[in-house]
């Protein structure tokens, strides 16, 4: 009955999401890519071969994913992984690790039964692994009616989504009750995926693999190497803005930046937007307050620049490096926030806007341990770098507690790694589960 319902309301409201995905390609110049997987399509899986298939919706996912991967590929060397995305950019991400840490990389198919039934025969997967909140109905019912053991990874239920996935707990517990095991970031989070209909005794607190990430990721990074790659003249302070998400936020950042410029006249700025076809704004945004930016796809000045816009994909972790002080986007308006962990993992301080609930453990944490600051404007944003900048013990001390409280958060991939071996000596039997 719950399948026949979700497809009914699918082929009813087919007209809309057709239009709308129209307007998205014709209208907004989205990519047309990966059509032919996301109608299930995906990579065969070689004859012979177990697979295990992971998904992560998009840039931030993928670099989360990167730990556990890289444990799989250890731990289970004659698995064959398949890596699906939803966006492009996520995809783009995933294919930097083709060859490397996985075998195949496509995107997610839609979630109708033809597609998900085509792709589930395709890749054959002993094993499902979603990362977060990527709960596809059809995808992880019909995987598991199959026999495939699923797996929720880094699973995390935001302030924001939360009324909704309450309101719809009649729904969301019967997809919860097709998955074997659901990896969850807090405590927190396990009380929110029981409260939607999670079986209780199939949530487990594993910790979050981006602190993983980040450790690994801050890991062989030459600064004096990378500042000098970027273009950024010898000695002068660096901020660095991760994941800007919005212009009203953008133009918050860009009028701190115009005051600390009297303050600091050679501070210079790494400016990474959340989507890179946002870099054109940021340009022009730089440009109206009477700087001259320069993109990092345009490659190493030939002579030093003081305003660097990263339209580049998978860079921003390294780039922290580089930074006295880190900003993390998508926090001065209500977009949740952005991964803290990677300037932490550097020794960073970082600043935040108060709207963080995507990272709210995290974010909880890094003040705890005064490794990071609120600032609600551009004068508080402006008075908080002021207080970094000026003081050099305090940075080092910053440096030393970031370090130490990222250390003491990892472990997450091989905690869920122990459970997913758990479930793979389950796979493959063959068998076909009853509808949850």
């Amino acid at each position: 009955m719950f399948s026949v319902m979700y497809n009914l309301f699918l082929i009813l409201t087919s007209p809309l999401w057709l239009v709308y995905l129209l307007w998205r390609i014709v209208v907004r110049g989205k990519s047309r890519e990966g059509w032919g997987q996301r109608l299930g399509g995906l990579p065969m899986s070689p004859q012979g071969r177990r697979v295990i298939w992971v998904h992560a919706v998009s840039v931030g996912e993928v670099m989360a994913a990167l730990p556990l991967l890289q444990a799989i590929r250890e731990r289970f060397p004659q698995y064959h992984l398949l890596l699906t995305t939803l966006t492009p950019t996520g995809n783009a991400t995933a294919r930097q690790q083709l060859g490397k840490l996985v075998d195949a990389v496509g995107y997610l198919p839609a979630d109708l039964p033809f597609a998900v039934g085509r792709a589930l025969k395709r890749v054959r997967p002993d094993a499902l692994i979603v990362m977060e909140t990527e709960l596809w109905p059809n995808l992880l019912t019909m995987a598991y009616r199959r026999g495939v053991r699923t797996l929720i990874a880094n699973g995390r239920l935001s302030d924001r989504s939360l009324p909704t996935y309450r309101r719809f707990r009649w729904f969301f517990a019967h997809v919860l009750r097709s998955v074997d095991a659901i990896c969850v970031q807090s405590e927190e989070d396990a009380r929110r995926f029981c409260a939607i209909g999670a079986p209780p005794d199939r949530v487990h607190v594993a910790g979050n693999t981006k602190f993983d990430q980040a450790a690994v990721g801050a890991q062989d990074v030459d600064a004096a190497s990378l500042r000098r790659d970027l273009g950024l003249p010898e000695g002068a302070p660096v901020l660095v803005i991760g994941s800007s998400r919005a212009p009203e936020e953008e133009a918050i950042i860009a009028n701190a930046y115009r005051i600390l410029r009297e303050r600091f006249p050679n501070l210079c700025i790494v400016w990474a937007p959340r989507h890179v076809e946002r870099a054109d704004a940021i340009v022009e945004l730089l440009q109206q307050e009477g700087f001259r930016p320069w993109r990092r796809t345009q490659g190493t000045p030939d002579t030093p620049r003081e305003q660097i816009v990263l339209d580049t994909f998978g860079e921003l972790g390294k780039v922290y490096a580089v930074c006295d002080v880190a900003i993390i986007g998508g926090s001065f308006v209500p977009l949740g926030g952005q991964n803290l962990l990677q300037p932490l993992a550097h020794g960073k301080p970082v600043i935040h806007g108060p709207y963080m609930n995507n990272f709210r453990d995290v974010a909880a944490l890094a003040r705890e341990a005064r490794v990071a600051w609120v600032a609600r404007d551009a004068e508080e944003l402006a008075q908080r770098v002021v207080e970094l900048l000026q003081a050099e013990p305090l940075r080092e001390e910053v440096a030393r507690r970031a370090q130490a409280l990222v250390h003491e958060q990892q472990g997450a991939s091989q905690r869920i790694l122990d459970i997913l071996g758990e479930l793979l000596q389950l796979a493959g039997a063959g068998e076909d589960r009853e509808e949850a």
